[in-house]
């Protein structure tokens, strides 16, 4: 028995090694696990530098440098062999007769000597001459060592060696790894989940175990020598394989995969094929890069039907591909254990397909070469090895064979047939294989009557049942009468601006009673209209208007100022009087109604435009379909640009039943929801299916109660999930009529609809249906067509990749025209159609179809992007997700950036959840990006995760935490999420979040609000919000200081003592409190750009002199212009904290007299002081002012701020109006502020002309960068980033620069509103504190965040700022759990802001990553913080 060599390292063989070790065992002496390739160099070689670079790369190769042994019990092992003596053969046979085939000769015999494992090398090497300037290099090794990918690292690093060494320059280093590393991560396989879950998936997948078919009688050994035929596809035939893979979505190997599994069915009959596919292994592994043994065998069980196209066959095998290659570690030599299927004639798989993509592209010293493979190992049946070859010539397709089961003329007979079946299908995909396939169609039937337009219908309703009620939305309500009237009025004013037939109007409104008249008055114009959402990123929405050209836009004035370069029409404001001169025309069924915007292939959205007479004909066949009357009461849920919301609409006004269209908290939770329907009667929920998804499991739960008056659900937007539609089934039963719908775009909304309350639809069984009356579907190759009425127009403007899928078809009576949809369905016994997949990429998620190409392209024009792919995946719950791969460039832009650059471009909805860093994308041997691959990385993402998630995060956090985490981790399809990371910093989006709150609010038997889930987006913060509100108790008292409320008391001297003025002229002079502050001097600077008047500034100062230069210094401060006219300003000295403001009796009776409005801004900000030390510049300043307007009324604008708003915790929403107390109301300058905002709402009351101006983070304008030293987040950010730390004080807060401030605030309060109006200066989106922080990291600070609690403990106070907001903590009285301060404000409302900026031109830039580095670098240049080691790009 041998023993192990002393002086070698013994080591256990790795999993792939221990089958061929066995298999070798079976026969000693066979050379069958010899694996060999040559390679053909054109070009002279340097036979000395080339041995040196085969020496040079043998020694570093570890895996060649073994031999191999067994103990005493028989267990084998491998044994380091670093000296073993080996010599390649060199050999000039330019002198033989053939020189070439003398060369494939001594190739044969060489493969035909066995290998002696004991004794070594497991490898040879010879290059042999042909001619003059060619040689082959042949190498081969025992399988044991290498595999063919392995192989591959080999040639790759000896032509990198032999060039360098001819060339006279270092070779550089391998880069290959460790044969240990490879067991390391074995061990660690089989020791994890992963493995557990992947003998689990193949057990179950060959649970039955299924008859092997195969083209051979019998079994036998591999043999030592093997039959091959080899065949080159010429350039034309592989190039039409690769067209009509990509044709299909599918790989050029899933087609060979399908051809083949079709040959062996044409043989043998076989209703399932099983082949063996080698698979390398190796993606997201060490091995990689570690020339080693570690191919598996994965079994391919695939279906196949004696009318199978290639088309049928090839979306199959990619299926089959795409669910088993996340499970490919798992040995194919321990599943055939697992089953007990070793040993006699028991077989797992059948022939093998060995797709070989490794594109050598071998360069010996300048010189190209092109590889020949000789043996690819043993062959116990039939194998197919296909090799893509780097030189552009086309595939080569050699077929093995074992002598002992076939003949020559077989083998020639069976790759004969394969090849020419492969041809015919290639030719014609939609085929039956082996013959012409006929179509399968499916007819809706007759329209019940007459297809009417909706126009009409709806015109009957208004005239027969004008009083009935036609739309109702929060508590308004419109008669159908009302409606159509206000539509034909608009009509007329929008035919007046040259609507009409031919035209498309753009509607840009949100849901309500406004844009369903909007939608009627621009048809009864004669145009289509155009739905936008208000709410899309500006850039989505300009690309749209570039592509759509609208004649109009129809909006409100609050979103006028996004569509300035546009015509718009105001609907909310008053008409011309031109508008009413235009009679609106008329249109027929072939006019456009309406053009709905859909994710495009090619990159870019894509218009779809539907007629009048396709609009008629989905009426008429769904209103009979859905059985609706005019009693029902149809929920209006969808936004409007969603097709859905024409579903929604008009089959609820073209049948005189009443539309109820949602609130917006109407979605807060689904308890909510059906609350809501309950309370309005709704009889009909058409929901889209991913939103009833979660509605079914609150209600088979039991945690919300479907309302008895709801007789009927529609659903669709994405295929409906089999557990829910039983969860549905069980709770609810058969008694609520259940509608599955299916439809394009293209095909007006829905094309088929099931009936999923049927008792006798078979448990899991979720069929789309049949046709509505007047559509057909055909089944071509497997592919859904549908033809009808019903179909669109086509695309608006030039599309002729996307207008070929309406053409002819040919394979149907009269070639109808018909509309190709991409979906795959399958027909059922029953006559039901059944969705299997999609032909190509496309991905449906929360109702929208995706094109991945449309988010590549986006993806693509971030500056730091190389590479990028986007894919869809479906999650082991059924939970959709997109996720999209990324190659950056150098620097690496983080995930946060990367979805920041998505949403400013995209619709939220289709903003992929996970983005992951890869280094490369994988790619098949066409080039193409491997996405089936992809999806394996996917999968595996939750463990490696990149930037996306917390991946090494422990599992920490209360039981509360972790509930939270393990539904977020179960609905975004990541793995360690912490419970201080931000789940939309992850990738999470609004559908999703309703998810969450729906699941979270059934395990904890307990409302939770979608809203908190945005308010508090990560788990530790959500979690002490709960626990918050399951403590308070039911009422809590406001606990303000009875100084504070005393104060809030205006004296009943304090009112005009005459009614205001309806008009008010110019103010010729305006008293400006605050001027030398940050936000005041901007308000002057604006006051003296914007008016004539003269404006008088009380400034603290000893005299005048002192106040004017303070002024001057202000506006020289903040690089402000100083009046042209000195005489315009007048500065005084003055102290607000004072009675009279400190002017004197006389001086303040003379402003009182002479001052036409005051602009109160001044305030003692401070976060430490208390109330009794601000209350006289804050509070009764205001008192003193407000009686200085009263003889004159003269009108008094208050700057607040939105510090006097509760907490997030206590109210979801800030209001623009007066407050009230709140227990909010906790330090000084919160209950000064909000005293004196109370003291303007009372003056209101008595009929003074006052507003109250509440602002938020005032920033530095961006073109100075500026920074206000005194702000709070500033001073937090100058203690925390010298120490390296920073708090989680908030989520996020409304940001608006001092310039936009100052001229919001002074346009505003010279417009003459409506006395008391309150405005919230926060009209744009907030400010997110995980962004700041991440910009302040990638300027170059190595800062890391705590929570609150931690970062007072560890925060240095020697400094003064940090000693000062240290304190400031230390003093909060705030109840929350730890001490910890939630600063965060709901959702500011800001209607009476956009509303009064209409049209003006002011509009709020949002603050970005470049801006906080201007104010950055304003901090480093004046000293205020260090320069940091690093300064980011």
């Amino acid at each position: 028995m041998p023993t192990p060599d002393p002086h070698g390292e013994r080591h256990p063989l790795l999993a792939a090694q221990e089958g061929i070790w066995t298999g070798q065992q079976l026969d000693l002496d066979s050379p069958a696990y010899n694996t060999a390739e040559y390679v053909l160099i054109h070009g002279p070689v340097d036979e000395a530098a080339f041995e040196r670079a085969l020496r040079h790369t043998v020694a570093e190769v570890e895996a060649l440098n073994v031999r191999f042994t067994t103990d005493e019990r028989g267990q084998p092992w491998q044994l380091s062999a670093p000296g073993l003596d080996w010599q390649p053969h060199l050999a000039d046979l330019t002198t033989a007769p053939d020189p070439r085939q003398a060369a494939l000769d001594w190739m044969a015999r060489d493969l035909a000597r066995p290998v002696d494992l004991e004794r070594g090398p497991v490898f040879g090497h010879a290059l042999l001459r042909t001619a003059p300037a060619e040689y082959l290099w042949y190498h081969r090794v025992h399988h044991i060592a290498l595999d063919g990918f392995g192989l591959s690292l080999v040639a790759q690093r000896v032509a990198q060696v032999y060039t360098a060494l001819v060339e006279g320059v270092p070779p550089g280093e391998s880069g290959f790894g460790t044969l240990e590393s490879v067991r390391r991560e074995e061990h660690a396989y089989r020791e994890s989940d992963r493995f557990a879950k992947d003998r689990a998936y193949w057990t179950r997948r060959f649970a039955d175990r299924p008859a092997v078919a195969a083209l051979a009688e019998g079994q036998a050994l591999p043999a030592r020598d093997f039959l091959r035929h080899v065949t080159d596809l010429d350039a034309a035939d592989t190039e039409a394989l690769r067209s009509v893979a990509r044709e299909l979505s599918v790989s050029w190997s899933d087609v060979v995969l399908a051809v083949t599994a079709a040959y062996l069915h044409r043989s043998t009959g076989a209703p399932e094929i099983v082949l063996s596919l080698p698979a390398m292994g190796r993606l997201g592994s060490v091995s990689l890069r570690v020339p080693s043994m570690v191919r598996n065998i994965l079994p391919l069980r695939v279906a196949v039907d004696e009318q199978d196209s290639l088309r049928d066959l090839a979306a199959r095998v990619a299926g089959e591909l795409r669910a088993g290659l996340p499970h490919q570690r798992y040995r194919y030599e321990r599943l055939r254990r697992d089953l007990k299927l070793v040993g006699g004639r028991r077989r797992l798989s059948g022939p093998g397909v060995n797709i070989m993509p490794f594109e050598y592209d071998l360069r010996f010293a300048g010189h190209r070469s092109t590889v020949h493979n000789v043996s690819a190992g043993p062959v116990d049946d039939l194998a197919v090895n296909v090799y893509d070859r780097a030189e552009g010539a086309g595939l080569r397709i050699a077929v093995d064979a074992n002598p002992q089961l076939y003949a020559e003329s077989d083998l020639a007979a069976h790759q004969r047939g394969l090849l020419d079946l492969l041809r015919e299908a290639v030719a014609d995909p939609a085929r039956v294989l082996g013959g012409q396939r006929s179509g399968t169609v499916l007819d809706g039937g007759p329209l019940p009557g007459p297809a009417r337009p909706v126009l009409s219908l709806i015109a009957d309703h208004a005239a027969r049942r004008g009083g009935a009620t036609a739309v109702e939305h929060d508590g308004r309500s419109i008669t159908y009468a009302e409606l159509f009237g206000a539509a034909r009025h608009l009509a007329r004013r929008l035919a007046a601006r040259g609507a009409g037939p031919g035209t498309l109007v753009a509607v840009a409104l949100p849901r309500g009673i406004d844009a369903i008249t909007a939608i009627l008055g621009v048809l009864l114009s004669g145009a289509a209209y155009c739905p936008l959402d208000p709410g899309a990123p500006e850039s989505r929405t300009a690309a749209l208007l570039t592509d759509a050209d609208p004649a109009l836009v129809l909006t409100h004035g609050a979103h006028a100022a996004r569509f300035q370069d546009r015509a718009v029409l105001l609907l909310d404001a008053a008409p011309d009087a031109g508008d009413r001169a235009a009679a609106p025309a008329t249109t027929g069924p072939d006019d456009p109604a309406y053009v709905i915007y859909t994710s495009g292939s090619t990159g870019r959205p894509k218009g779809v435009r539907i007629s009048h007479g396709a609009l008629a004909t989905f009426v008429a066949g769904a209103a009979y379909r859905y059985g609706l009357d005019r009693e029902d009461r149809v929920l209006q849920f969808a936004p409007l640009h969603f097709d859905a919301s024409v579903e929604e609409i008009f089959l609820t006004l073209c049948t005189g039943a009443t539309l109820v269209v949602r609130t917006d908290d109407m979605t807060e939770s689904v308890p909510g929801l059906l609350a809501a329907c309950d309370r309005l009667r709704i009889s009909v929920l058409d929901l889209p299916t991913a939103y009833w998804h979660e509605l079914a499991f609150a209600v088979s739960t039991g945690a919300a109660a479907l309302p008895a008056g709801v007789r009927t659900v529609i659903i669709g937007g994405e295929a409906a999930l089999p557990e829910r539609v039983g969860r549905w089934r069980e709770s609810v039963g058969s008694s609520v009529r259940l509608f599955n719908t299916y439809g394009p775009t293209e095909a007006t909304v829905v094309a088929t609809v099931a009936d999923l309350h049927d008792p006798g639809l078979a448990p899991g069984d979720v069929p789309i249906g049949v046709p509505l009356p007047g559509m057909r579907a055909a089944v071509l190759g497997g592919e859904l067509y549908l033809v009808g009425d019903a179909l669109a127009l086509g695309y608006r403007g030039e599309r002729p990749q996307d207008e070929a899928r309406f053409a002819p078809l040919g394979q149907l009576p009269g070639s109808p025209r018909g509309y190709r949809t991409g979906d795959l369905v399958r027909l059922g016994d029953d006559g039901q159609l059944r969705f299997v997949g999609r032909a190509d990429d496309e991905f449906k998620i929360s109702g929208h179809r995706v094109q991945p190409a449309e988010v590549e392209t986006v993806l693509l024009t971030h500056p730091r992007v190389r590479e990028a792919a986007a894919v869809g995946q479906v999650l082991p719950d059924g939970t959709r997700r997109l996720a999209a791969y990324v190659v950056p460039a150098d620097p690496a832009p983080t995930a946060a950036q990367v979805r920041e650059h998505l949403r400013a471009m995209l619709p939220a909805a289709i903003v992929p959840s996970a983005v992951e860093f890869l280094e490369r994308l994988p790619r098949t041997g066409s080039g193409k990006i491997d996405r089936n691959a992809l999806g394996t990385v996917g999968e595996a993402a939750g463990e490696s995760a990149g930037d996306s998630v917390s991946s090494s995060a422990p599992e920490t956090g209360s039981s509360l935490e972790r509930a939270i985490t393990a539904i977020w981790e179960q609905i975004l399809g990541a793995e360690h999420i912490a419970p201080h990371d931000d789940v939309f910093d992850l990738g999470a989006q609004s559908l999703q979040a309703i998810q969450v709150a729906n699941r979270l609010g059934v395990e904890l038997a307990r409302e939770v609000r979608v809203a908190w889930l945005f308010q508090h987006p990560t788990a530790a913060g959500l979690a002490r919000h709960l626990e918050a509100r399951e403590k308070a108790p039911t009422t809590t008292p406001p606990g303000l200081p009875e100084a504070v409320l005393a104060d809030a008391v205006l004296d009943k001297d304090i009112a005009p003592a005459a009614p205001v003025a309806g008009t008010r002229n110019a103010p010729r002079r305006v008293l400006l409190t605050g001027a030398t502050g940050f936000v005041g001097s901007h308000l002057l600077a604006e006051l003296l750009a914007t008016t004539d008047a003269e404006i008088v500034c009380p400034v603290r100062a000893a005299s005048p002199a002192e106040a004017a230069e303070r002024v001057h210094r202000a506006l020289t401060d903040q690089q402000l212009a100083l009046p042209a006219d000195q005489r315009r300003v007048t500065a005084l000295p003055a102290d607000l904290a004072k009675p009279r403001l400190g002017l004197g009796e006389a001086r303040f009776t003379e402003l009182a007299e002479t001052c036409d409005a005051i602009l109160h801004n001044a305030a003692t900000v401070s976060i430490m002081r208390d109330y009794a030390s601000l209350r006289g510049a804050n509070t009764e300043s205001t008192r003193e002012l407000l009686r200085m307007a009263v003889p004159r009324s003269v009108p008094v604008h208050l700057v607040s701020t939105l510090s006097t708003a509760p907490p997030r915790g206590r109210a979801p929403e800030v209001p623009e109006a007066f407050l009230p107390p709140h227990p909010g109301l906790v330090y000084g300058y919160q209950q000064s502020k909000w005293a004196s905002e109370r003291l303007l709402e009372q003056a209101a009351e008595r009929g003074l002309p006052v507003t109250l101006h509440r602002l938020g983070r005032v920033v530095g304008a961006p073109d100075t960068g500026y920074v206000n030293e005194k702000d709070f987040l500033w001073s937090v950010l100058q203690s925390g980033i010298p120490a390296g730390i920073l708090p989680d004080l908030f989520d996020a807060e409304v940001w608006t620069p001092v310039d936009y401030v100052a001229r919001a605030v002074v346009r505003l309060s010279l417009t003459a509103p409506a006395p008391g109006t309150v405005f919230n200066h926060a009209p744009v989106p907030p400010v997110r504190l995980a962004d700041l922080y991440d910009w302040v990291q990638e300027y170059g600070y190595g800062v890391k965040r705590l929570p609150l609690s931690r970062w007072r403990a560890e925060l240095p106070r020697s400094a003064d700022v940090a000693a000062t907001t240290g304190a400031f903590f230390d003093s909060w009285t705030d109840s929350a759990e730890g001490g910890d301060t939630d600063l965060g404000l709901g959702r500011v409302r800001a209607d009476n802001v956009l509303r009064g900026l209409e049209g003006t031109g002011i509009s709020c830039p949002l603050a970005d990553r470049a801006l906080v580095f201007r104010y950055l670098d304003h901090c480093v240049k004046t000293g205020t913080l260090p320069a940091p080691a690093t300064r980011g790009a």
